[in-house]
């Protein structure tokens, strides 16, 4: 067997692999003698068919089968061989054609390859990236304070509606005449919250309204024409929304106010555990000890995005596009097609980069994430994935009961090993360049915020 690989550029090359009769032919021979052996014809006793009866039956799928196999090993051994650095998987060249098999012939396969593009690591102090410190003032923490007072206050029925309230409505639909709709929407009782009501006339007319009063109102403005949500709350198809007749009567049948909790011991413990918090101003340090917390979060998720992205892009790395988008129609037909390959492209080459700057990082500073690495990685992203459903608190021993079952698992393993690297990755980068910190107010933070958000998903895009 033959293999040689031509280097086109810096970015593709292509392998060839040439099989000859005298690569193929023993195994072939072979494969076709042992199947000889065992094969059950009708009309010969098993094992006795003439092998050229055989072969006319099997033969050709045998001998696919051996070609495709040299051919696998000899572009893969070549490319582990030499030590071949190369994005996605080497694909047939458009000129490699076998319309037919025969055992006398010799054959080419011939592979296109993308090649890894070689850097130069060129990360310093002289990189300076701003670190954001959003400052906590007084009337963020009321807020928070008014919030949770909310958040865990006492719900009670009140005859007349607040802007605040929630109401719950009886909901008909009306025909021209204003009489009830025959086969129309008649909904019993449905929630509505004032305060999301975006039609201010609508709004204003149902504030200060009694329980028990009926009016006919817009279905459309009082769901603010979302459609999902005008499905949901009347029991019909979203597809249907649009036919609806858009005056329904309206009857307030409840309404509700939630009442603030005092500020008290009881409503310190239902935060924070039994005495944990034992006054107000106690309270207000926890409060703005966990705005810190979140603040510092967020300005270090920033910190860590913008500086990989501008890094990614001081590095210029150039891909071998036209490979790639190649092989990702290839490998995803479902997926990828002529008409959308640029656009979808995008994102698929922007990973790559991170990718590729990822593991120069790694190699070049003999970084390896270690096992207990991967389980930290598993229970911080367990343990925030059960936070944001309000379960804190969970020991160490319950998460990793979760964890290590999770783990075994190859596609959360690998999403695991991922983050774990980059972790290290950032590590290494957060000390090498320069940070400088900066003080900034809470409204201008979430403005930097927005726009770096914004500029990334168009990035991503």
């Amino acid at each position: 067997m033959n293999v040689t690989f031509e280097k086109k550029d810096e970015l593709n090359g292509t392998i060839s692999v040439g099989i000859s009769t005298e690569d193929y032919l023993p195994s072939y021979d072979k494969k076709l003698k042992d199947y000889s052996k065992k094969a059950n014809i009708p009309g010969f006793r098993a094992g006795h068919a003439p092998k050229s009866m055989v072969e006319k039956m099997v033969g050709n799928n045998m001998l696919l089968e051996e070609i495709n196999a040299l051919a696998s090993k000899g572009l893969f051994d070549y490319i582990e061989e030499n030590k071949l650095n190369i994005l996605g998987q080497p694909i047939l060249t458009e000129d490699t054609k076998i319309d037919e098999l025969s055992k006398e012939a010799n054959y080419t396969f011939k592979f296109d390859l993308g090649l890894t593009p070689e850097i130069s690591l060129n990360i310093s102090n002289a990189d300076v990236f701003t670190k954001y410190s959003p400052i906590v003032t007084d009337a963020m923490i009321e807020d928070e304070l008014a919030r949770m007072k909310k958040q865990f206050g006492t719900l009670t029925d009140v005859e007349t509606v607040g802007e605040n309230d929630m109401i719950y409505v009886a909901l008909t639909e009306l025909n021209d005449a204003n009489e009830a709709f025959e086969g129309g929407v008649d909904a019993a009782s449905v929630p509505v919250a004032v305060n999301t009501i975006k039609d201010t006339d609508l709004s204003d007319e149902i504030i200060g309204k009694a329980k028990g009063t009926e009016l006919n109102v817009n279905i459309f403005a009082l769901f603010n024409n979302d459609e999902s949500e005008m499905g949901h709350a009347l029991g019909i198809q979203k597809q249907t929304v649009a036919d609806l007749n858009p005056t329904f009567k309206m009857v307030i049948n409840e309404v509700k106010r939630t009442e603030a909790s005092e500020m008290n011991q009881e409503f310190f413990d239902k935060l924070y555990g039994k005495d944990v918090v034992t006054s107000e101003e106690q309270l207000k340090e926890k409060v703005k000890e966990e705005l810190n917390g979140y603040f510092n979060q967020q300005a270090q998720h920033l910190l860590e995005h913008e500086l990989f992205d501008t890094l990614v892009a001081k590095h210029n790395i150039q891909l071998p596009d036209a490979f790639l988008k190649r092989w990702l129609m290839d490998r995803h037909t479902d997926k990828f097609t002529n008409e959308n390959i640029d656009e979808a492209y995008i994102p698929e080459a922007n990973y790559l980069r991170n990718h590729i700057l990822e593991e120069k990082i790694l190699v070049e500073n003999k970084i390896v994430v270690s096992e207990e690495e991967i389980k930290d990685a598993a229970m911080a992203y367990t343990k925030q994935m059960f936070g944001a459903y309000g379960n804190q608190g969970l020991s160490d021993d319950l998460l990793m009961s979760i964890v290590e079952p999770q783990l075994k698992k190859d596609d959360f393993r690998s999403k695991m090993i991922n983050m774990a690297v980059r972790q290290r990755v950032n590590e290494y980068i957060l000390n090498t360049i320069t940070i400088e910190p900066k003080e900034i107010s809470a409204e201008e933070f979430f403005k930097v915020m927005e726009t770096h958000n914004h500029s990334h998903h168009q990035h991503a895009e």
